[in-house]
């Protein structure tokens, strides 16, 4: 049997149909070991801060690919939910780094075992990946957020034009 390599447009379809299942994922809380459910948003951020030692909420911004507000309002809300801690005054009085609770520990272990068990099933589907497989996938996953940070710049670059254009008519 000779399988062909699927060719770009088909592949980016393939990243396009992840892509809508993950916005399918992100709107189904799961419970993570604590007893109030928690979206997608909100676990990767407790992710981030537990695998971030030295953080602040622009460091996590930088982590999860969102402005520092996106991450400024996650981070409140699991805040008042008693998952992360802020502290202050580590290195000035401005600067507030962010800690899991005991209950955010536990989301992020939680959290952290379904990603072993779903690398462990990817792996049994594809085998491992050799170095340069790895070093493939990772241009392509670079690639991507390249075109996509400037494609955001793009809209955003637009976004007023339109509006002006809107109002002129």
């Amino acid at each position: 049997m000779n399988l062909t390599a699927p060719e770009l447009p088909e592949l980016y379809r393939c990243w396009m149909r992840i892509w809508n299942k993950m916005n399918i994922m992100e709107s189904s809380p799961c419970k993570f070991g604590v007893s109030e459910p928690l979206f997608l948003t909100e676990i990767h951020t407790i992710q981030a801060i537990g695998s971030t030692p030295e953080n602040n909420v622009r460091i996590i911004a930088d982590v999860l690919g969102v402005t520092p507000s996106a991450a400024s309002q996650v981070i409140t809300k699991l805040t008042r939910r008693g998952l992360v801690r802020k502290i202050r005054g580590v290195r000035n009085e401005k600067e507030v780094t962010l800690e899991l609770t005991g209950q955010g520990r536990i989301a992020y272990d939680s959290h952290a075992q379904i990603h072993a068990q779903l690398y462990e099933r990817i792996i049994e589907r594809i085998g491992p990946l050799s170095e340069d497989e790895r070093a493939t996938m990772g241009r392509v996953f670079c690639a991507f957020e390249i075109i996509y940070d400037e494609r955001i710049g793009e809209l955003s670059a637009e976004t007023p034009q339109k509006i002006r254009s809107l109002s002129e008519a």
